[in-house]
């Protein structure tokens, strides 16, 4: 009886390790998605096909069509377009073809967004949804990663009405 107690515990203690393991794993891969986002602030992107407006702001929203994170964003992204009074330009970089691109965004988001379609790599992003907010010169001025709960999305918003 004792060595199956000695067993039982060793099982428990083994369970309770690697369940520490992969929920620290988790919450420090959180950690490293999220910094070389931030690491973009200050350098200068290209997206091919587009040109920054040189006198204003753009919001370039580094999406995809599978992601379940932009799909719950919608409604945010959407209410950026509608009240931005054209002080922003607005362009979605995705994953996917252009057709299937374009598709998504004119129906999810806006038809006034410029779509690109690109590796997110290319840009500097590693995951979806990303926005970054860029300059004139494609210098980025700031970066948001995932889906932004209400401080984040008002934040963004102060941001573009500057």
């Amino acid at each position: 009886m004792k060595k199956l107690e000695i067993a039982a515990n060793v099982a428990v203690l083994f369970a309770v390790v690697v369940f520490l393991f992969v929920v620290g794993r988790g919450e420090f891969r959180k950690y490293e998605e999220t910094r070389p986002a931030k690491a973009l602030v200050g350098q200068t992107i290209g997206l091919p096909g587009f040109r920054f407006a040189s006198s204003g702001k753009t919001l370039v929203l580094a999406i995809s069509t599978t992601c379940h994170f932009c799909k719950d964003s919608e409604p945010f992204y959407r209410d950026l377009t509608e009240k931005s009074n054209g002080r922003v330009d607005f362009v979605a970089v995705l994953p996917q073809a252009l057709d299937v691109a374009q598709s998504y965004v004119q129906q999810s988001i806006a038809p006034s967004v410029h779509v690109v379609s690109a590796r997110l790599d290319s840009i500097g992003v590693r995951g979806t949804p990303t926005l970054l907010l860029v300059d004139g010169n494609g210098k980025v001025q700031d970066v948001w990663v995932g889906k932004l709960d209400d401080k984040g999305q008002r934040q963004v918003r102060s941001l573009l009405t500057q």
